[in-house]
């Protein structure tokens, strides 16, 4: 079965690259820009593993995270955070923030990958779409 991969980042060349790289494992992608195309994209389509960028326009990627687990619970263990700051502030994040995989900028492919094939290999119960819990 193909994973579908939510890749939300503000960065048009950055998003190319990700879906690039990710339909190379044979992972099916979509995009979004911002929050407000990420929920219209998660209202429409399950997905099985959202890359989500910590610094987004409108609102920021913490936020989006903790929005995106009180609406998908099931996407809870299936976020992996993306940030360009050599030092991210995670000492005010939640637990839950905190267990996510943390990408930083400038990361090689082959971490891209590595990362993403660990998240979806996790516990099988996880794979059951966005709906509610």
């Amino acid at each position: 079965m193909t994973s579908r991969v939510l890749i939300v980042d503000d960065e048009p060349a950055l998003r190319r690259a990700l879906d690039r790289a990710l339909r190379g494992v044979g992972c099916e992608v979509v995009t979004a820009g911002d929050a407000h195309l990420a929920y219209q994209v998660l209202d429409e389509t399950d997905v099985d593993l959202v890359l989500l960028d910590l610094h987004l326009p409108q609102m920021s990627g913490d936020t989006f995270f903790l929005a995106l687990t009180r609406r998908w619970p099931r996407l809870a263990d299936r976020i992996i955070l993306m940030t360009g700051d050599s030092f991210p502030e995670t000492e005010h994040w939640p637990a839950e923030l905190l267990r996510c995989p943390l990408l930083l900028k400038p990361f090689t492919l082959d971490v891209l990958r590595r990362t993403v094939l660990e998240v979806l290999e996790g516990p099988a119960e996880r794979r059951a779409g966005n709906g509610p819990a």
